[in-house]
């Protein structure tokens, strides 16, 4: 893995002071950042033995934009824009379940078939012609990766596959397209700018005060990179560990014989894929969760566990303890997320200051001025002006290029 060094990062001394203060607090921001990031990069859905049987369905909505993907009567993955071509329904109204071998849209019973093909229109007489070939459902881009199944709204460029080219060797060892969902989801809701959930998550810096059990669990092993391609990942080791924590010691006694090499069976290891999507892999299960913007101070934390089937006692004991680790975290995590949100909504707030341990938040704050470069002034556009003052800025940026 080729890694950047906190001077790379750096390398441009606006990195060092992170994004200008206006940027958490500006809706006409929020609903560039979702049209022009969030829609234009790919989305984690869920897990293939999520949708196991022909017919069964995930949804994910994002700004205006709804999605659904099916297992289809081929077995393949596919994905669709839930929307009726007659008059904009969904075709399905909840967000996962199983629709037999058809779509019925539930306003006039419009039916499409599992490859999206248009299927039968109820009263077809009632209109004029009608060529029903280009009147199906409108595909997504979808890709299965290691049995995660990710859809993209629009834009172009890498696959998953090909971004996480560099992490390849590592979660391969995972097994990851032969899990199964431990039944362990969440939706945190924030009255606040996703960004600010996103920063506190993007470094360990904070992890010897913010975190006194997870320093425990790792010590000073814990480290985060990044990767030239982009990736970020954060890993710390509780081998030989001495704990003073309950918890950790019941934990770290209780895992079983595993099917990791040695060298990744007391690792924890969070691998993060811009915009906003973390894969994290324990010696026990892994998780997945991404940050989404809701629209201007909504923002939401999607997440789930997923596993090897395994009914040892001693894996079943790990899982739980493994979960009451993250929890105790998490709180934590909560009340640092309000606290620094609170403080980026005052006047007093003008901006941050990165450390040299704080490259995840520079790096994520690089692409993002990258694809915005709005989001390099110190002050805001005015009101009403700044997705064509963000044009302006990328056609400078595209002539400099040239020249």
């Amino acid at each position: 893995m080729k890694l950047l060094t906190a001077q790379e990062v750096f390398e441009n001394p606006v990195s060092r002071q992170g994004l200008p203060a206006w940027t958490y607090n500006n809706a006409e921001l929020t609903q560039l950042e979702i049209d022009q990031v969030f829609l234009r990069h790919w989305l984690f859905v869920c897990h293939v033995s999520e949708i196991p049987k022909r017919g069964d369905y995930q949804c994910l909505s994002m700004g205006n934009e709804r999605a659904v993907v099916v297992r289809d009567e081929e077995d393949q993955i596919r994905a669709f824009r839930n929307m009726c071509r007659h008059r904009a329904s969904r075709v399905v109204a909840d967000e996962k379940g199983h629709c037999g071998k058809s779509f019925i849209c539930p306003f006039h019973g419009w039916s499409y078939n599992l490859d999206g093909s248009l299927k039968n229109i109820p009263r077809s007489d009632s209109f004029p012609q009608i060529d029903r070939q280009e009147l199906g459902l409108k595909t997504l881009d979808c890709e299965v990766w290691h049995g995660l199944i990710f859809i993209r709204f629009g834009g172009s460029g890498l696959s998953v596959a090909e971004q996480f080219t560099e992490a390849e060797e590592e979660i391969g060892l995972y097994r990851i397209d032969e899990m199964q969902s431990l039944g362990r989801t969440y939706d945190i809701d924030f009255n606040l700018d996703w960004k600010a959930v996103l920063d506190v998550d993007n470094e360990g810096y904070h992890v010897p005060i913010g975190h006194p059990g997870l320093l425990d669990l790792m010590g000073r092993s814990y480290v985060d990179q990044i990767l030239n391609c982009g990736l970020s990942r954060s890993c710390g080791s509780f081998k030989d560990r001495k704990f003073r924590n309950d918890l950790n010691r019941e934990y770290a006694e209780a895992l079983p014989d595993s099917y990791l090499p040695v060298s990744h069976q007391h690792l924890w290891i969070y691998w993060g894929m811009f915009p906003g999507l973390v894969l994290t892999l324990f010696p026990d299960q892994i998780e997945i969760y991404q940050f989404l913007p809701r629209g201007s101070q909504k923002s939401v934390m999607r997440g789930i566990s997923y596993a090897l089937p395994d009914d040892r006692p001693e894996m079943q004991k790990a899982r739980k303890l493994n979960q009451k680790i993250n929890t105790a975290v998490g709180g934590e995590d909560m009340d640092l997320i309000e606290w620094v949100a609170e403080g980026m909504r005052s006047s007093a707030f003008d901006g941050l200051m990165l450390s040299d341990l704080e490259i995840g938040v520079a790096s994520f704050h690089n692409q993002m001025r990258e694809l915005l470069p709005v989001m390099t002034l110190e002050q805001a556009p005015v009101a009403g002006t700044l997705q064509q003052v963000n044009e302006n800025m990328q056609s400078q940026a595209k002539v400099a290029l040239v020249q």
